[in-house]
């Protein structure tokens, strides 16, 4: 049981970083590009694991982890999009109660994982934790096309971190964990270029590079990228010792623990800056929704 105590701390680390992430996006960068692409460049530091245990595998299996890595580059873009336009503690549960349900289903598809009736339970229990999480009451017109939009974003970001992570466990058990995390991580370095193949993306993250050493946010910004890296190797380790990606996927709920406390305390400090809504009834209905989805996680875990 050594990947709980793993992915208790990876999933605090998580839930920090986006914390951060909020707080960044919605006041400091206007291009969640800009932000993709440093988190996703910054992971060619997996080289350094090179010489703890990497070997060479045939050249399918090199395309197999960099088309992993290139998918959780656009895993992030989507997430910063959502993340840009909505609350974290409404984005941040509700990818993750729909991730497990694509995750159980490209598992059960490709790598051969069983589900069950419980299974299918959980699955009921997290989509009405989703849907308490994801109504907002009061808002214009504007602000819920916003509020669609973001959603949209969400779930487009669910469906590629859910393919990132299962086709992940797949290069872990093919090529072990030290080879395919490095390769994976290529991936997402190829992944972070592309986003510079668009004109505005090179403008804003050139720019933005230029311009980092004149904001006073620089360490925020890279507290927020180690805790997020840490993190991405913990739950990268997790799933490689474990005997179900499933199961660390559905253990995901002790994040919105964390970021729901964190948001509480900061929403409290930075009203303005968080954008979130913070008021006893809002609070409560963040509570309940985010206690079906650990619950529907935890059938989700004993499910598998």
């Amino acid at each position: 049981m050594i990947w709980l105590i793993i992915i208790v701390i990876a999933y605090f680390l998580n839930a920090s970083a986006t914390a951060i992430d909020k707080f960044l996006l919605s006041k400091k960068i206007n291009n969640p590009a800009v932000y993709a692409f440093f988190i996703s460049a910054l992971n060619i530091l997996g080289l350094v694991l090179i010489p703890f245990g990497f070997h060479l595998i045939s050249f399918w299996q090199i395309v197999a982890g960099i088309i992993t890595g290139v998918v959780f580059t656009f895993s992030y873009l989507y997430m910063f999009k959502a993340l840009g336009e909505n609350e974290a503690s409404r984005i941040t549960p509700f990818m993750g109660g729909l991730q497990p349900i694509f995750v159980f289903i490209l598992a059960w598809i490709f790598l051969g994982e069983s589900l069950g009736v419980w299974a299918i339970v959980a699955f009921l229990i997290l989509v009405v934790g989703t849907i308490i999480l994801s109504r907002q009451s009061g808002e214009t017109a504007k602000q819920k096309k916003l509020s669609r939009q973001s959603y949209i974003y969400a779930t487009i970001a669910t469906i590629l971190f859910a393919i990132a992570y299962t086709a992940s466990k797949y290069v872990y058990n093919h090529d072990g964990f030290i080879t395919g995390f490095v390769w994976t991580r290529v991936g997402t370095f190829l992944g972070a270029m592309l986003l510079l193949l668009r004109p505005k993306n090179f403008k804003d993250i050139i720019g933005g590079w230029r311009e980092a050493p004149k904001h006073q946010t620089g360490l925020l910004f890279v507290f927020g990228q180690v805790a997020g890296a840490v993190s991405f190797v913990l739950v990268s380790y997790a799933i490689s010792i474990s005997q179900s990606v499933a199961i660390i996927n559905a253990s995901r709920g002790l994040e919105y623990v964390f970021l729901l406390l964190i948001l509480i305390v900061l929403s409290r400090k930075y009203p303005k800056v968080l954008s979130e809504k913070m008021t006893s009834k809002i609070i409560l209905q963040k509570i309940i929704a985010v206690a079906f989805i650990i619950v529907g996680l935890i059938i989700l875990a004993f499910a598998v």
